[in-house]
């Protein structure tokens, strides 16, 4: 039996992209702890994780809120000046990825193109990613739910999720990941979150596993108001 592929992957892109997933979740429990209007964050340093957090309009202490959840995601932060938004941090996870490993899943969805074998990557919070190799027409997507963002090959040029996939990505959502990413030679499709899931969202999120339909799975996907589909 020939081995399947498999690589670990830890570089500036995987790094980043697990820094602002968990500046993302982060900023996202403190504004709820501390009850503000908007959070803004300038990250000082990359290899330390170092950040600064501004609450804007909140109604308890931004540094009690930093106390508490600042260790849970292995971060050093400190009120101060920040001057970027959440919500633009969200977008700037599926650019990193866009403008890098966006192009090394490109040459695994050739290989998926001539062989029918898909290929998956995942990334998790800690900055480590992983691509494996799968079966034609199939990949098993790992059940771990530390990654913060993960994209996957199709052999065809129609990047259209399976219901398999709808599943997968509905739980990477649930697990407070950010995004996914489906390549096709052509092109990619990308679905990820731009504000916090509200139990609206999650309630919508449910009643879409059950739909057995991609097509019309995908439709609703677009219609829940945290998130975005777009074509990278």
């Amino acid at each position: 039996m020939t081995e399947k592929f498999q690589r670990i992957i830890e570089n500036e892109a995987t790094q980043r992209i697990g820094l602002y997933s968990r500046v993302i979740n982060f900023l996202e429990d403190i504004l709820e702890d501390a009850e503000c209007e908007e959070v803004y964050v300038d990250i000082v340093s990359v290899n330390e994780d170092y950040i600064i957090v501004k609450g804007m309009n909140c109604s308890y202490p931004v540094e009690e809120s930093i106390e508490i959840f600042q260790d849970k995601y292995d971060l050093y932060a400190e009120p101060g000046n920040a001057s970027t938004p959440l919500a633009s941090l969200y977008r700037e996870v599926v650019s990193t990825y866009r403008n890098t490993l966006h192009y090394d899943m490109k040459q695994f969805a050739a290989r998926s193109m001539s062989t029918g074998i898909e290929y998956y990557l995942g990334i998790l919070f800690n900055g480590r990613a992983f691509i494996i190799e799968g079966e034609e027409d199939r990949v098993i997507m790992p059940g771990i739910r530390t990654q913060c963002f993960s994209a996957h090959t199709h052999p065809s040029n129609l990047p259209l999720p399976s219901r398999q996939d709808i599943h997968t990505i509905i739980e990477l959502f649930i697990n407070r990941g950010i995004g996914h990413v489906i390549e096709t030679v052509s092109t990619g499709l990308a679905i990820y979150r731009i504000s916090p899931i509200d139990i609206d969202d999650l309630e919508k999120l449910k009643t879409i596993e059950t739909i057995k339909d991609p097509v019309r799975s995908l439709k609703e996907l677009s219609s829940v108001k945290s998130l975005v589909i777009e074509y990278i």
